[in-house]
C-alpha cells in the first residue's frame, strides 16, 4: 500500500511539474512576442520615414469652384461679400494606379503612382455669374505627392495653377454673356505619389470612377463600395457611380481603396505566437503519455529543453520572416525544429514512441499554418482539431491501469 502510495505521489508531482514547465514557458513566448512588437514599431518607423517623402493617403476633393458676391445685408440695402461654392454636375475620375515597394533596411514598404484624369461639367447658378473673383480649385490631402504640374482646363482653355495649403486653385474667368443654366466644362490631369490609400470625395451631382491598378490585393473601404469589380492576380479594375442624392454628407463621405499588404508578416508571427502555449501543453502532455504508457522515462530538464525548442521555433520564424516570405519563413523555421526534436526524442525514448512524438509536432505546425490562412473558420476549425487530438488521446490511455 505504501508503495502505491509514493508511486502516485512521484507521478503527481511530475504531472504538477510539468504543468509549471509549460507555464513557464510563458515567459520566453512573452520575449518573443516582445521582440515581435519592437520589429513592428521599426517597420511602422520606416513606413513613416519613407511615406512623408512620397506621399501618405490621398484623399481628392473636386475640383469645385469657390467665389465671391455682393449680398444684401439684412434687408438694409447695403450689400455685403459673401462666399459661394459651386459643385459640378457631373464629376468623372478615370484612375490607373502603378505599386512598388520602397525598402529602408530589412523592411518594404507598399507604396503607389496614380495618373488620374479628372472631367465633367459645372452648370451655372445666378450668383456666380456677376461674381467678379471666381477660381477652381482642386484639394489633396497631401500635396508633397504630386509629380510635375498637374493641368487645369475650363470651357477648354487651360488655367495657370497655384498652391495654397492642401488646394490647388486657378482663376476663372466666367465668360461675357454666360447666364444661368449654362454648362462648362473643365479637365485636369494629375500625377501623385501616395501610399496605404487612395479616397474620393462624391462632391458631384453624379460621381463616377473608373480605377485600373496592378495591385493584385485591394480591399474596397469607405462609405460606398464599387458597383463592379474585377480583381485578377496582376491587378484590379473598380467602378463606382455616386449619386447626391444617397449622401449623408458631401463633406465627410468618401470612398476608395486600400492598397496595402493586408496582413504583415509580423501580424502572422504574431497569429501563430497564439498557439505556442498550447502546442507545449500538448507536446508536453503526450510526452507524459508516452512515459506512462512505454515505462520510458522523460527525464524533467529535457521537458526544458523540449520547451526552450517549440519556443525556438516563433524565433527562427521572426527572424527568416525579416528576409523571406512568411510561408517560406514557416517551413524552414518548423523543418529546423522537427528535424532537431525528432533527433531528440529518438535519442530519449527510442523506437516508435520517437517517431510518434516527431509526427506529432509536425502536425501540430502543419494545422497552425493551416489555421493561419484561415479567418472566419480559425476558431472552428481550431476547436475540432483539439477534439480530435482528446479523442486519440483517451485511445492511447484507455488501457492504462488505475492506481489506488
Amino acid at each position: 500500500m505504501e508503495e502505491k502510495k509514493d508511486f502516485w505521489h512521484s507521478q503527481l508531482m511530475r504531472v504538477i511539474f510539468i504543468g509549471l514547465a509549460s507555464l513557464a514557458m510563458l515567459i520566453p513566448l512573452e520575449m518573443v512576442r516582445s521582440q515581435i512588437r519592437g520589429r513592428e514599431r521599426s517597420h511602422d518607423e520606416a513606413i513613416y520615414d519613407i511615406t512623408r517623402s512620397w506621399g501618405t493617403t490621398q484623399t481628392l476633393n473636386g475640383p469645385f469652384i469657390t467665389y465671391k458676391y455682393l449680398k444684401e445685408k439684412n434687408q438694409s440695402k447695403e450689400f455685403e461679400t459673401a462666399a459661394g461654392t459651386l459643385f459640378p454636375d457631373n464629376l468623372h475620375y478615370t484612375v490607373n494606379t502603378t505599386s512598388k515597394e520602397l525598402h529602408r533596411s530589412i523592411y518594404d514598404v507598399q507604396v503607389y503612382t496614380a495618373d488620374i484624369t479628372v472631367e465633367g461639367n459645372f452648370i451655372l447658378e445666378g450668383k456666380i455669374v456677376s461674381s467678379e473673383s471666381t477660381e477652381l480649385a482642386l484639394e489633396l490631402l497631401d500635396l508633397k505627392g504630386i509629380q510635375g504640374n498637374p493641368e487645369f482646363t475650363f470651357n477648354g482653355k487651360p488655367l495657370k495653377i497655384k498652391a495654397n495649403g492642401n488646394t490647388i486653385t486657378a482663376e476663372v474667368k466666367i465668360p461675357a454673356g454666360a447666364a444661368e443654366g449654362d454648362s462648362f466644362p473643365f479637365c485636369v490631369t494629375i500625377k501623385i505619389n501616395g501610399s496605404d490609400a487612395l479616397y474620393f470625395k462624391p462632391i458631384g451631382n453624379l460621381t463616377t470612377v473608373d480605377m485600373t491598378s496592378d495591385y493584385p490585393d485591394p480591399s474596397f473601404s469607405g462609405d460606398f463600395l464599387p458597383l463592379e469589380r474585377d480583381v485578377r492576380e496582376d491587378g484590379f479594375t473598380a467602378k463606382w457611380e455616386v449619386s447626391q442624392i444617397t449622401l449623408a454628407s458631401p463633406s465627410t463621405d468618401s470612398f476608395g481603396v486600400r492598397l496595402v499588404k493586408p496582413v504583415t508578416q509580423y501580424r502572422q508571427t504574431e497569429r501563430a505566437l497564439k498557439y505556442g502555449i498550447l502546442v507545449i501543453f500538448l507536446v508536453f502532455f503526450a510526452g507524459f503519455a508516452v512515459e506512462m504508457i512505454s515505462r520510458k522515462s522523460i527525464n524533467l530538464i529535457q521537458y526544458l529543453v523540449i520547451g526552450a525548442s517549440l519556443v525556438l521555433f516563433y524565433a527562427l520564424l521572426l527572424a527568416f520572416s525579416d528576409f523571406l516570405a512568411f510561408s517560406l519563413s514557416y517551413l524552414i523555421a518548423a523543418l529546423m525544429t522537427v528535424v532537431a526534436l525528432g533527433a531528440y526524442f529518438i535519442a530519449i525514448v527510442k523506437g516508435k514512441w520517437a517517431y510518434l512524438l516527431t509526427a506529432l509536432v509536425a502536425i501540430a505546425y502543419s494545422v497552425i499554418y493551416i489555421l493561419l490562412q484561415m479567418e472566419t473558420f480559425a476558431f472552428l476549425a481550431g476547436t475540432l482539431l483539439l477534439f480530435v487530438i482528446l479523442c486519440f488521446i483517451m485511445y492511447l490511455t484507455r488501457n492504462l491501469e488505475s492506481r489506488g
